[in-house]
C-alpha cells in the first residue's frame, strides 16, 4: 500500500481529542504507511470566539501546505464535514471524503424567533464547548460567514456519508437529500444512532479500512 495521509476534522463544539479522533488514531497505528492527523480547529477559547467556516477552511489549507501533503483523504464530523467538503471543492488534492453526520445545510429556521436578533445586538453568544470544557463566546460573524455555505457544493471526490437516523442535532434529511442529488459520487449509510455516532465506531472503522485505505 502506498503512503497515505488521512486528516480528521472535528465538529462544532468538539476537539481533536474527542472519542472518534482518539479511536481512529489508535486503530490506524496498525498501518505504519498511513499518516493520521486530527487537527485542532479551535485550540483556545479566543480561537473559538472568532471562529468561522472560512477561517477553518483556511486553517486546514495552511496545515496541508505547512506539512507538504500533496494528496489527502478527509474525515469530517458534523461541522467538520462541511469544512471538509468545501475545502476539497475549493482546493482539490483530496482523494476521498468520509463524512460523519455532516452539517451540510445551514438554515436560520433552526433559531428561535428572537435568538438571531439578540445575537446580532450583543455581538456574541455564549455556548458550552465540550472540547474546551468551558463556556466560550462565539461572535455573530460566525452566522454571517456561514450563510455563504448554506448549501453544499457538488462532491469533489468520492464520498461516503454515515449518518444516524435518530440524529436530533443535524437531521439525516440533509444527507439523504445530498446523496439523492449526487448518486454517482455519494454513498449514504444510514445507521440506528444519534449525532455523536460513538456506538458506531467499529462500523466507521470498517469503512475507513475498505473505503479510505482500500
Amino acid at each position: 500500500m502506498a503512503n497515505q495521509t488521512i486528516i480528521y476534522l472535528h465538529g462544532f463544539l468538539s476537539s481533536a481529542q474527542g472519542t472518534k479522533a482518539d479511536y481512529f488514531g489508535q486503530q490506524i497505528m496498525a498501518y505504519p504507511e498511513v499518516t493520521f492527523r486530527a487537527i485542532e480547529l479551535n485550540p483556545t477559547p479566543r480561537d473559538f470566539e472568532f471562529m468561522t467556516i472560512t477561517g477553518q477552511i483556511n486553517r486546514l489549507r495552511q496545515y496541508v501546505l505547512d506539512h507538504q501533503f500533496e494528496s489527502v483523504s478527509l474525515i469530517g464530523s458534523s461541522l467538520g464535514g462541511q469544512v471538509a467538503l468545501h475545502y476539497a471543492y475549493r482546493y482539490g488534492g483530496v482523494d476521498k471524503l468520509l463524512l460523519l453526520a455532516p452539517a451540510l445545510f445551514y438554515s436560520v429556521s433552526r433559531y428561535e424567533p428572537n435568538e438571531l436578533a439578540q445575537w446580532q445586538i450583543s455581538g456574541v453568544r455564549n455556548l458550552w464547548h465540550d472540547g474546551l470544557q468551558e463556556e466560550a463566546p462565539l461572535r455573530y460573524q460566525f452566522h454571517l460567514d456561514r450563510l455563504q455555505y448554506n448549501h453544499p457544493v457538488h462532491p469533489p471526490a468520492p464520498t461516503v456519508i454515515i449518518h444516524g437516523r435518530n440524529d436530533d442535532v443535524v437531521p439525516i434529511t440533509g444527507s439523504r437529500q445530498y446523496a439523492s442529488a449526487n448518486p454517482d459520487n455519494v454513498t449514504l449509510i444510514e445507521v440506528d444512532s444519534d449525532h455523536r455516532l460513538n456506538d458506531q465506531l467499529l462500523l466507521i472503522w470498517d469503512h475507513i479500512q475498505t473505503f479510505l485505505l482500500g
